[in-house]
């Protein structure tokens, strides 16, 4: 490999290495070409592809007279050092063909969607939501458009989309079989122990490792291309990148980031991430990633080519541990209420249970019937606090399509807001309800832990509740089946705030 330093110096070459490598394996790949068809395969003016001509015939790498092509010297060189001895190129050379493309994508869903089948089930305390099997397969492709493909120290860093399969199955297909290629580093033990199975089964090799992010280590400058999708947190975004960075061997190494939209003004936040880090945005694909149970980002994100500079840096010091928050759940943490179809039981899921998903719900079934269908009744949003003095809980509620009727009355109103407080054992002290000139409800009772008020939407079929107790609160579930009940409500949703210093 020192030839292509030479050759690099030689030619007074300010691009990485890579470019050389580029241009080595089309030019094996073509057989023969000209100056100009080598310029516009590879992107690259013709004073460079024409000093690379020199150099590559001063070496007897390339043929002195005739049409631009390798001489056998040459031919080895590509075979041994760039990875191409064991490569079906006939095969690969037709990938650019869009119906040879298209049976080679065939065939591997043919292979992989069996083994997508037993994948691990997505654990949502790491944020994971797998990606669609075409949307791996679409990842694949993208890696094999590069010609130096099989040269590359490739890692995944967390892989629970299995693209480091599907890739490592195009590679079977084509005859390569480098044991040092592909990499996946990933908190997720059982994902890693899978991913090895089913390596072993297929005789190919992905090396595999447990790494937490969070901790700081020797994150080795040793991979060409690092594929990540983060946790869909800023501050996941910020941990995942920067360890990429750290990951990265040189300013021609790429990061292939997977990330969902957020608002403009967020969107800003994440472009002024990459700038921060002087990495440059060689492309974007919007909504390249499609996924199953992503409905946080819209099951889709879009696919960022991040090219590392000289410049780049990593925000968190590869001997820096990083201590905030990174998942969704811990960022954001909520619970999820349904009502069994068959027998009416109400159900919670998320933060803090032991079922956390509506998949995992309707797996395990109703714990009273075994039922499996189920009714989304509302939402609660849980605001975690460390370090404060709690003087209160304090709980606002939106009820939604409820009783039209009743949210107009003055009377009902009063007699349901006092019912509910009583069988919540609240010390009522005084009550006020009257009617708004939009025909809502507004009213307030004053309670010895401090208030419980409502305001009503009739035209809206929407109710909005308020309730502070300034004491350990114990009938939250009487709360909410009370106004469920006696609005007639179809669904709700409800934040909890501790109050405090």
């Amino acid at each position: 490999m020192n030839i292509l330093y030479t050759i690099k110096n030689n030619m007074n070459l300010s691009q990485p290495i890579e470019v050389l490598e580029k241009l080595f394996v089309h030019l094996y790949l073509e057989k023969r070409t000209s100056n100009k068809d080598l310029s516009l395969k590879t992107g690259l003016p013709i004073p460079i592809v024409s000093a690379f001509k020199k150099e590559l015939i001063k070496t007897n790498y390339a043929d002195k007279k005739g049409v631009f092509k390798l001489t056998p010297s040459g031919i080895q060189f590509v075979q041994n050092e760039l990875n191409y001895k064991l490569v079906d190129t006939e095969l690969y050379r037709s990938l650019f063909s869009k119906e040879k493309n298209r049976n080679f994508k065939d065939e591997l869903v043919n292979l992989l969607s069996p083994i997508y089948a037993k994948r691990p089930r997505v654990n949502v305390l790491l944020d994971q939501a797998h990606a669609t099997l075409d949307t791996s397969i679409r990842r694949v492709m993208l890696l094999l458009n590069n010609p130096i493909v099989f040269k590359q120290k490739i890692l995944f860093l967390g892989d629970d989309d299995l693209t480091s399969l599907a890739l490592m199955m195009a590679f079977k297909k084509l005859g390569n079989y480098c044991k040092d290629n592909i990499y996946v580093k990933d908190i997720d033990k059982e994902l890693l122990e899978f991913i090895k199975e089913v390596s072993k089964e297929n005789n190919f090799i992905i090396n595999t490792e447990y790494v937490d992010l969070k901790h700081s280590d020797k994150y080795a400058k040793y991979f060409d291309v690092i594929l990540t999708d983060p946790p869909y947190t800023f501050s996941g975004l910020k941990l995942f990148l920067s360890r990429a960075i750290s990951f990265a061997k040189n300013d021609g190494s790429e990061i292939l980031l997977s990330f969902g939209q957020k608002k403009p003004k967020e969107n800003q936040e994440v472009q002024k991430l990459f700038s921060d880090q002087n990495l440059f945005i060689k492309n974007i694909y919007p909504q390249f990633n499609q996924y199953h149970g992503g409905s946080i980002i819209g099951n889709v994100s879009d696919l960022y080519i991040l090219s590392v500079t000289q410049s780049s840096y990593s925000m968190i010091s590869e001997d820096s541990s990083y201590s905030n928050k990174i998942y969704t759940g811990e960022i954001n943490p909520r619970v999820k209420f349904y009502q069994c179809k068959s027998c009416d039981n109400q159900l919670t899921i998320g933060y803090g249970k032991s079922i956390l998903t509506i998949e995992q719900l309707i797996e395990v079934g109703c714990n009273r019937c075994k039922g499996t269908k189920f009714q989304y009744r509302g939402q609660e949003k849980i605001s975690l606090s460390t370090g404060t003095k709690q003087l209160g809980t304090h709980l606002v509620i939106g009820m939604k399509n409820c009783e039209t009727d009743k949210l107009k009355s003055v009377s009902a109103i009063e007699t349901m807001m006092i019912d509910i407080a009583d069988k919540c054992k609240f010390n009522i002290i005084n009550c006020h309800f009257h009617q708004s000139k939009f025909r809502g409800v507004s009213g307030a009772v004053i309670l010895a832990e401090s208030h419980f008020t409502i305001h009503t939407w009739p035209e809206y079929n929407y109710a909005a509740l308020d309730l502070l107790i300034c004491s350990d609160f114990e009938h939250h579930e009487t709360l909410m089946k009370q106004l469920q009940s006696q609005l007639n409500s179809q669904e709700y949703e409800c934040k909890i705030l501790q109050r405090g210093f």
